[in-house]
């Protein structure tokens, strides 16, 4: 019998999709009532309790070598009168007037008064059949597991405070009782338990709230059938759907008539078309999915509203299996409440059919969100745990199972579940026993995702697009320094592109593509803009919709928007553009995006293409055959070589749909042509189509930097095989955040302060960009041709290292990368790489490698930093050695030729450097975009060379066991060795240029006399981006050293700082400032540390549009937030040690690639208890963290009070 009905399942599932068409045909006007519908196991007429024989057979409910022991059980209420007597009230108040009813509606009046004088007073409670159908369940439940219920076991049962749950259970339990009179029985009702047993959570009630499903159906004839005048009906859809309502609940009350009034059940339903009556079952059912269940647009908020019965029932059953006794759970609640359930189960199932008694396959999601299906009246789920008889010692996850059932015959499938218990080689049908341990972690993975998805939806992708309103803003910044220059930005961690929407045209230095403050937009950018910095986008594209009058240029296409008509997520974008009369919305991946315009009215809509070439120099084309739109953004060079071409270009497919009317291409001179190709200065293409109201289109995209080729590859690779529609799309952009956000999870009872905390995270995710297509290619750096990987490598799920780019290097090193090597060490990896692949195509090691080429755009050689970071923190997915050659080459040599050295390759001034041992006045440093600035070159090149110091001694160490093992050595130990101590001497240069009579940083000549610069807060030539007083802090790697300077120099160090803090002199908003706060550590004042960094938590970061006290450069200044609001900080990359700050969190989980966890608890934390009053390392005392530490996971426990101890 096994094997025949394993075939016949196979059999089921290859023609399920035409069994779920012939279902909908199907359908019963009964079936349409939704979630009136009655539970089909008792005769809605003659309340006879029908068999369930036809769907068992031995193999149902006998797992071999199992026994059942424990029954979980949750049941929505039976059978009841429509919720409120208004609702009926309401709806004769319309037929009172019978002066205004058609004679059929005269008839009609005396119907609803015959269905009133059966409902008047009952509103809401169990009917008869609802009673009936709870005894049905209860006397099988008892008939199939009759060891459960012996004689002395337990059952314990509880109900929503709603009578009619009360009545169910209190039903359920008095047929048990009546067929086992010697149970143990515990049958309460209480408001207490409405916390779990009916929980609906805040965000839920919002929800609820919110979404209105209008039926697509006129009430027309309907209502002409009932009244002469249909004018005098103020809401004739609401009249509509409580009749149809009234009419569906027959079914449910019949059994409180004398006999069953099928005459009104006929006659109300004659009233209804097939399609009217459909039309309000569709809604019903799409509201009730949208509130309920899995819905792409409810973002998993019914999952969380089901999150605390989970955990009860969890718990219960816990407690039950530990019992060692048999025994049953029962729960009567709500269809709300066990719809979200399901949800958060991810509960699919194999359906009884009621015709054949045959299994069959559930029809995709439809088939999850009928109502008739999902929460029928009585609907129940039942968990039957089994016992193994002899427990498997070496299997000890096989000894509890768990088989679920839906309705009592229905099998319940869950996602990702499919094979935990058993395997391929036993019967299909046993696949659905579940090992209670691993289904217990699997549901708080679905937990943990769902809270993800609400971090995702809630988190501010504005914050940085205005203005800086902090507490410091206006003190040291200059022009946009004091903005985030942030982007809203559609994107999936480190991908390719950024789509934003577009309000300034251009990709000039500085200009962000979206600023907060604009109200007008120009379309949706493809943007490469390095996010958070005065730069400069490049390669980019901008996709502009409009409803109406066709306009080509952007500032002729500008139409006006209201942040209030936005919604923006870092997976989706959506924008209601009145004046256009249209809706449209994004989603992206890393090369490809998908963009769906929905027109509001029947008009014209038009697509708008153009490449942003300021130079000039873009190119684009329309194929009408393959529906396609090709053109291609050359990128030019800034800093180094500024205006030069970079060797690559920005290329860009977009793929249209049918029904194009018209099309052309523009340009500055040609301004709507009707040409299919076009090059030169303001070009573009436009596409025009027929839209019809509320008929959405989607415009597929996607790009590469290596050419057309792999851009229709890319557009293959994601859309064709992975995302082919938007929705498919946004929800792998929602998986891919939310693996991202899940390697660190924080919880506190500060939601804001969450939600703040994965807006950084979010922000810290944009940059290094992936270069590299789909199949590996990527363009080389700084010249050549297109680097191309083997194609017989590359897979849809290619493993193939990516490249990436867009380092900006001078700020990401410091906290950025540093917290990639913790959360992504494979990433991190890739990344090294692909730092090592430039200094191999280029011949050097870059400074600030953007634009895929060598620039000198900022000061210091900190790629060496973020290689020696890595390979200290145990990264060793990249060739270490050959990236030693290239940080040994920067650090000792200089170009050849002055060609070289001008086009940004090598350190800047390293010869004054070297022979100086600092970089004095008279060299200004001409080649660079920072010219001068050497004092503060010089701290940073003394820190460069402690890291390349740390990690020639890391590779010395390491060679004799490489040796050892054969490996081929491209380095020599005593070379190394040599480096080392000469780096190490070199990295105390700093002391050149802190003077020792004040102990600032100060300017210093080729003759070594001082600048005795007592001006502490305005700018200086040989400072970068700040004042004297924030660069003297810069000597990371040997605070001792700077302290002691600073006493000799006779101030108090803590003086010195706290003068930093009191006085105004900290400046958050530029990183050399960000390691300041934390060094209270070493000076023996770890309180102060504390105090300060919270202070700056709270005053520097905030969650609105002018919420960073700077610019965000590639995510820097969020990492900073990241870190310090977890409570440790990377004050000194290159070693593998962390400073302890302050925790802002209860409990902070770092879920590690090696499948570790490391926990930080921080007990009794909140916004008055911020200092430390003691901290545990895995139980043992101590006031340091070392990356080692973080990897092998354990936990760091703080105790938090509101006065200082440590």
């Amino acid at each position: 019998m096994g094997k025949y009905k394993s075939l016949m399942k196979k059999v089921i599932l290859v023609i399920g999709f035409v069994m779920c068409l012939l279902l909908v045909q199907a359908q019963t006007r009964r079936q349409m009532g939704g979630v009136y519908c009655a539970y089909p196991f008792t005769e809605v007429e003659t309340g006879k309790t029908l068999s369930i024989e036809k769907y068992e057979d031995e193999d149902n409910l006998v797992l071999e070598g199992y026994t059942p022991f424990y029954i979980s059980h949750y049941g929505r209420h039976g059978s009841r009168w429509m919720p409120h007597d208004d609702r009926y009230t309401w709806v004769n108040r319309h037929f009172e007037d019978v002066s205004n009813l058609t004679p059929l509606g005269k008839k009609v009046r005396k119907i609803l008064w015959r269905v009133w004088d059966n409902a008047q007073g009952n509103g809401g409670k169990l009917s008869k059949l609802g009673a009936l159908q709870h005894r049905g369940i209860a006397n099988r439940m008892y008939q199939r597991f009759p060891h459960i219920f012996a004689t002395g076991n337990r059952v314990t049962a509880r109900s929503s405070v709603v009578d009619r749950c009360a009545k169910s259970m209190l039903a359920f339990t008095d047929e048990l009782h009546h067929l086992q009179p010697s149970l143990k029985m515990d049958v309460k009702t209480d408001s207490a338990d409405m916390t779990w047993i009916a929980y609906t959570s805040p965000e839920e009630k919002a929800l609820e709230n919110r979404t209105k499903v209008t039926p697509k159906v006129s009430t027309d004839r309907f209502m002409h059938l009932l009244f002469k005048d249909i004018s005098k009906i103020d809401d004739p859809m609401k009249l509509m759907g409580e009749m149809q309502a009234i009419t569906s609940s027959i079914q449910d009350v019949g059994l409180n008539f004398k006999s069953y009034p099928k005459d009104i059940e006929e006659q109300l339903n004659a009233l209804f078309t097939d399609e009217e009556f459909r039309a309000f079952y569709e809604a019903n059912n799409k509201r009730m999915t949208i509130c309920n269940g899995e819905d792409l647009y409810n973002e998993q908020i019914p999952m969380r509203s089901a999150v605390s019965l989970w955990h009860h029932i969890r718990d219960d059953a816990d407690r039950a299996l530990a019992s060692g006794k048999p025994s049953a759970d029962l729960r009567f609640g709500h269809d709300t409440n066990l719809y979200r359930l399901l949800t958060l189960l991810g509960a699919g199932y194999e359906r009884v059919s009621e015709e054949t008694g045959m299994f069959e396959s559930s029809c995709d999601r439809y088939d999850y969100n009928r109502m008739d299906v999902v929460v029928p009246m009585a609907t129940n789920l039942q968990m039957i745990f089994y016992k193994k008889n002899v427990p498997d010692e070496a299997h000890p996850e096989k000894n509890i199972v768990v088989r679920l059932l839906y309705n009592e015959v229905n099998e319940v499938q869950i996602k990702g579940m499919e094979d935990v218990f058993y395997g391929s080689d036993v019967p299909f049908y046993d696949k659905n026993y579940f090992s209670w341990e691993e289904f217990k972690q699997y549901m708080e993975s679905r937990i943990d995702k769902a809270e993800h998805v609400r971090q995702l939806h809630a988190l501010n992708t504005m914050v940085g697009t205005a203005q800086a309103n902090t507490k410091t803003a206006g003190m040291f910044g200059k022009g946009s320094e004091e903005h985030g220059q942030t982007l809203p930005a559609v994107l999936v961690p480190n991908g390719q592109n950024f789509w934003t929407p577009q309000t300034q045209d251009t990709e000039k230095k500085c200009i962000a593509p979206y600023y907060y403050k604009d109200t007008e937009l120009q379309g949706f950018r493809n943007s490469h803009w390095i996010v958070g910095g005065c730069t400069q986008d490049y390669g980019s594209f901008t996709v502009a919709t409009l409803g109406g009058k066709l306009r080509l240029q952007p500032e002729e296409r500008a139409t006006p928007f209201s942040h209030v008509d936005e919604i923006s997520h870092p997976h989706y974008y959506a924008i209601n553009l009145r004046k256009e009369h249209l809706k449209t919305e994004l989603t992206a991946l890393s090369h490809t995006a998908i963009l769906r315009v929905t027109p509001q009215e029947d008009q014209y809509v038009h697509i708008v293409i153009n490449p942003n070439s300021d130079e000039g120099e873009g190119y684009i084309e329309i194929d009408t055959l393959n529906h396609r739109v090709y053109g291609y953004n050359p990128v030019h060079r800034i800093y180094q070589g500024w205006g030069e071409a970079a060797g690559f270009s920005g290329h860009f497919i977009l793929e249209y749909p049918e029904g194009l009317v018209d099309f052309g291409v523009f340009s500055k001179e040609n301004k709507e042509g009707k040409g299919l190709e076009a090059k030169g200065v303001r070009i573009g293409a436009w596409l025009t189509f027929k839209g019809q109201a509320e008929k959405s289109m989607e415009l597929r995209t996607a790009s590469s930097f290596t050419g057309k080729e792999n851009a229709l590859s890319n557009l293959e690779k994601e859309v064709d095989n992975l995302a082919s529609s938007f929705d498919e799309m946004r929800e792998r952009a929602i998986d891919a955040w939310c693996d991202r956000f899940h390697t660190i999870d924080v919880q506190s009872k500060d939601t804001a302060k969450v939600n703040q905390f994965y807006g950084a995270f979010y922000r810290a995710s944009f940059l290094p960009r992936q270069m590299s297509d789909v199949n590996g290619d990527y363009p080389p750096f700084a010249h050549g041709e297109t680097k191309q990987e083997n194609p017989s490598l590359v897979t849809l799920h290619s493993s193939l290292p990516k490249a990436y780019g867009d380092f900006s290097m001078w700020d990401i090193y410091r906290a950025e990368l540093p917290l990639y090597n913790i959360i992504t060490p494979t990433l991190s990896g890739d990344m090294m790489q692909s730092l090592v692949n430039m200094y191999k195509e280029g011949g050097w090691m870059p400074i600030f490698p953007c634009w895929n080429s060598y620039t000198a755009a900022m000061i210091g050689d900190h790629a060496g930093v973020a290689l020696a970071d890595a390979y200290v923190k145990g990264i060793r997915g990249f060739d270490a050695q050959t990236a030693y050659q290239g940080m040994r080459k920067n650090a000792f040599l200089s170009p050849k030729s002055f060609e070289e050295y001008k086009d940004g390759m090598g350190r800047r001034a390293l010869k004054s450097y070297l022979k100086y041992g600092f970089i004095p006045m008279e060299d200004s440093v001409k080649e660079a975009f920072h010219q001068n600035e050497q004092t503060s070159r010089t701290l940073e090149y003394a820190f460069d060379d402690f890291a390349v110091a740390q990690m020639a001694k890391l590779l010395a160490d390491s060679l004799e066991y490489q040796k050892n093992k054969g490996k081929l050595l491209s380095l020599d130990k005593k070379m190394l060795l040599a480096d080392y101590e000469q780096l190490m001497r070199r990295s105390e240069n700093w002391r050149y240029v802190i003077n020792p009579k004040t102990g600032w940083a100060d300017g210093r000549h080729q003759n070594r006399k001082w600048e005795n610069n007592l001006d502490l807060v305005h700018r200086k030539s040989y400072i970068t981006e700040g004042a004297t007083c924030h660069y003297t802090w810069y000597v990371p790697q040997n605070v001792e050293g700077l302290f002691q300077v600073i006493n000799n120099s006779g101030q108090n160090v803590i003086t010195r700082l706290d003068r930093m803090f009191d006085e105004g002199l900290y400046w958050h908003g530029n990183e050399p400032c960000h390691q300041i706060a934390y060094l209270y550590n070493k000076a023996g004042a770890s309180w102060k540390t504390q105090q300060r960094i919270h202070h700056i938590l709270n005053t520097e970061y905030n969650d609105t549009p002018g919420g960073l006290s700077g610019n965000d450069d590639a995510g820097q200044m969020s990492a900073w937030y990241m870190f310090s609001a977890i409570g440790f900080y990377p004050v000194c990359p290159a070693t593998p040690y962390y400073y302890i700050g302050t925790p802002s969190f209860d409990k902070v989980t770092f879920n590690l690639e090696n499948g570790r966890k490391f926990e930080i608890v921080a007990e009794g934390v909140d916004d008055e208890n911020f200092y430390i009053q003691q901290v545990d390392l895995n139980g043992k005392s101590g006031y340091y963290l070392s990356h080692d530490d973080l990897l092998k996971g354990g936990k760091l426990s703080f105790r938090m009070g509101n006065t200082p101890k440590y």
